[in-house]
């Protein structure tokens, strides 16, 4: 097994995906009037969850612009090995949205994700309740000192264990996009009715995001 092939999965639908870019006739369904100061809310529990970081890798290797908002601080580069290991974190977070864009260069504009309708302008994942630890295999042996033990999936564009969560249709505003007030404003509706807002203002700090191909077996 390679460790690629984790986020492979992971990015195969945005890659397939209409990498279309904005236009101006375009119908979106939801309101972007809303500032979060930094965080997502969970419309069905009334719940809070900051995410006051955000990195951008503008080549990652299999989509042209991945954005990682989260609570934590990544260094210059994050490194995904075997077994789900990271390295890079210089503070491990708790909450997590990871967005991968297929497009060339990021524009200002509204970004749509259906699950029915097949447009994919981006595909997401977002986690919070992330607790990180080694990782021991069922002989004792030490194969991570630092993956998610734990976490609680909020929504996701791919399956996960709760599909309740499977985003079923999304929009993302971007304003100022690579500027040192880059603003990012997400609506998301799971199959299961659920509204989840969130809102970034802020720099998109550069990093470099690492996948290498490494056996694991």
């Amino acid at each position: 097994m390679k460790a690629y092939w984790i986020f492979a999965i992971l990015t195969a639908l945005t890659i397939i995906g209409c990498a279309k870019e904005n236009s101006s006739d375009s119908n979106y369904r939801f309101e972007f009037d809303f500032d979060l100061n930094n965080h997502f809310s969970i419309e069905g529990t009334g719940e809070l969850v900051e995410t006051n970081r955000a990195y951008i890798d503008t080549n990652y290797e299999w989509v042209n612009n991945f954005i990682h908002l989260n609570d934590g601080e990544i260094g210059d580069s994050l490194v995904l090995g075997c077994w789900g290991n990271w390295t890079g974190y210089i503070e491990n977070p708790v909450a997590s949205v990871k967005i991968w864009f297929p497009q060339t260069d990021l524009a200002d504009g509204i970004y749509q994700y259906s699950r029915t309708e097949g447009f994919n302008d981006f595909t997401i994942h977002i986690e919070r309740n992330m607790t990180w630890g080694e990782y021991t295999n069922e002989w004792g042996t030490l194969e991570g000192s630092n993956t998610i033990l734990t976490s609680d999936a909020v929504a996701s564009s791919w399956n996960t264990n709760n599909n309740l969560v499977l985003v079923e249709y999304a929009e993302i505003k971007l304003e100022h996009i690579n500027t040192t007030n880059s603003e990012l404003r997400y609506v998301i509706e799971t199959v299961s009715g659920d509204l989840i807002k969130g809102s970034y203002s802020g720099s998109l700090e550069r990093f470099k995001l690492w996948t290498p191909e490494v056996d694991c077996d």
